[in-house]
This record gives structure tokens, sequence and C-alpha cells, in this order.
């Protein structure tokens, strides 16, 4: 294996109807739809997509959510042998409901398989068996875990921070166990949110500074609309993100941080060759709808060479 994840995985499951119903009202429906999704899996496909081998860890249950998840993994050529499935288990999933003009509400079922997947349910054995190690640090403590095996084992290590810390709480997950875990993780990769409200600052560059004071890593902090910035300790280098006509920008920060892994650790490109690279993919990623509109190898050496 090259990359293997652990992480956050899920389904959209999208119900179109008729018309959405009012107080006790009904809906017909007249489609249903599944979307896989979750950030970290999202990432792990798009380096799968580029050519990595890799493997996914995580809990699903067995309904047909979960079943729908592990479906989809399996097409992408990820390994996933040791996704412990749940019997009677029901999966992370949202259900969307959309209806006239496209209007919708979305509900979030947590279910009971993703929280519960313990660090005693990780195989550390299979870790092993790849080169780096990702993870958004969900569900805690098996992530936790895993993190600090991969760090010792000698594998690079990819914590990618793409929610805000008041969410990261309401999983489990506080700010000090985020700071915590930076020693064990060769690549920090925080949105802007998240970043800001981590430092306790707008200015990001001040912030970088500071931050890089007690960090030893490769920061790689991701700015939506206005690129990617990232930092060795000895240098800063900013690339921009490519204009796109973008229809859905949902998943584009996945398909940077799975295209950097590829580029950075597997075909070993420097820092900003491997941002440039990571920035083409995602501007492809943005001009699909949904988390799953990532690009192949072929398609990002298109975009670069014009």
């Amino acid at each position: 294996m090259d990359i293997i994840g652990l992480g956050t995985v899920a389904m959209d499951v999208i119900l179109q109807v008729d018309a959405l119903p009012h107080e006790d009202g009904f809906a017909l429906i007249k489609d249903k739809q599944y979307l896989e999704g979750g950030s970290a899996s999202n990432v792990i496909v798009q380096a799968s997509r580029l050519g990595a081998k890799c493997g996914f860890i995580s809990q699903i249950g067995d309904d047909e959510v979960g079943n729908a998840i592990k479906s989809g993994l399996d097409k992408e050529n990820i390994e996933t042998s040791t996704l412990i499935i749940k019997k009677n288990g029901t999966s992370l999933h949202t259900t969307i409901v959309v209806g006239e003009n496209g209007k919708k509400f979305i509900l979030l079922n947590m279910g009971d398989t993703f929280l519960s997947f313990d660090k005693k349910d990780v195989d550390i054995n299979f870790i092993k068996s790849g080169k780096i190690f990702y993870t958004d640090l969900l569900p805690r403590e098996a992530s936790i875990f895993a993190l600090s095996e991969a760090n010792n084992a000698g594998l690079k290590t990819v914590f990618n921070l793409q929610i805000g810390l008041p969410l990261m709480e309401q999983f489990g997950v506080k700010k000090e166990d985020i700071l915590n875990a930076l020693t064990n993780v060769d690549v920090f990769a925080p949105c802007r949110e998240s970043f800001t409200q981590l430092i306790g600052t707008e200015d990001y560059l001040e912030g970088i500074k500071s931050f890089m004071q007690n960090y030893n890593g490769i920061l790689l902090l991701t700015l939506g609309s206005e690129g990617s910035v990232a930092t060795d300790g000895k240098q800063i280098v900013k690339v921009p993100a490519r204009k796109v006509e973008a229809k859905d920008t949902t998943g584009a920060g996945d398909s940077y941080i799975g295209a950097f892994m590829f580029a950075f650790f597997v075909k070993q490109m420097g820092l900003k060759q491997a941002m440039e690279f990571s920035t083409a993919a995602a501007s492809i990623t943005c001009k699909g709808i949904g988390a799953r509109t990532s690009p192949g190898l072929k398609q990002v050496e298109e975009v670069l060479q014009g």
C-alpha cells in the first residue's frame, strides 16, 4: 500500500419528491440516489484515481447505506478488507429531500457505527503495510491511536483538519487533542476556518509564523478561492487557485489533499510543484456536481500542460 486512510466515511441519500411537504403533509418520492461522501474517504478516492495504491479503515453498518459505501470504495480499487461491518448497524449518512426548484432540507443520521469505532478495532499491521497514513482525526480514539502507531512505525503521516473546531468538539475532539496529535504529524493541512480558530487570529500569515515556532512538520493551509499556502519552516510557498467556472466546490479540499499526498510523497515532487499539481486536481473537481468528481492522472496532466 502507498496510502492508508482512517477517518470519515458517509453517504448522501438524495430523495427527489414532487413537493416539500408541510407539517403533517405527504410527498411522493420520484427518485432515490446514493452519492458517496465523507471527507477522509473522498481524499483516499482521489489518491487512488491518480494511481496510488490505497486502503481505508473505518466502521460501517450492514445496512443498505453501508453496502453502498463499501461497494463505492471497492469500485475505486481501494482495499477494504479491514473495513469493519457492524451487524444490524446504521451507517453515517445524510438524507437530502429535494423538492420543487431545488428547495431542500437535510437530515443528518450519525448512526451507531462510525463514532463507536474503537482503537482496539484498528488493524495496526494493515497500517504498517503502507508508506503514508492519513486521517481527519475522526473518530477520536481510533484516529489518535492509529496516528501514533503509524508515526512510530516510520510512516509519513498527514492530518487534514477540514471542519471548524466547534464541530470537532461536538464529535469529541478538543483543541488540545489536535495540538497533541501534531507531535505525530509530518503534514498538517487545515482549512482557513479551522486554522484561524486554532491560532486565534484572522491574519493567517502572522499565524503561520507563530504556529511554526512549535511545529516541525509541513503546514499546508488551504484558502478556498485564494489558493493555498505552505511552509516547511524554511520557505513559504503560495499557489493561487485556478480560475474555473465552478459548478460545485464540494470535495475540492479533499481532492487537493489526496492529490498532494500522491504528488509529494508517492511521486516525490517538490513542495511548490506538488501544490500546483493539487490545485489543478481541485479545479477539475469544482467543475462537477458532488464530492466524488475528482480527476484521474491524465486529466490533471492535461490541465497542467495548458
